[in-house]
């Protein structure tokens, strides 16, 4: 790690180096990871439903053509 200077706001320390201002705020770290993490859980989530639905449709399609079938059978006797 390099060095840093503390500026004015006590939440951000500049890196000597790069001239990088970085926060020093833990508690705002841990906030934005849990946020990410509840995100991809959510997006995880839709992706599931989506396969789900995607699933569904091909079950209903499929009936609706065998039921279509059933029709043509009953109807040729």
């Amino acid at each position: 790690m390099g060095k840093y200077l503390q500026t004015d706001d006590p939440r951000f320390v500049r890196d000597v180096n790069s001239k990088a201002l970085l926060s020093t705020d833990i508690n705002a770290l841990q906030q934005h990871r849990q946020q990410r993490k509840y995100f991809e859980s959510q997006q995880n989530d839709i992706n599931i439903m989506k396969t789900q639905i995607e699933s569904l449709t091909k079950v209903t399609e499929e009936m609706l053509e065998l039921k279509t079938l059933l029709k043509q059978v009953v109807g040729n006797n």
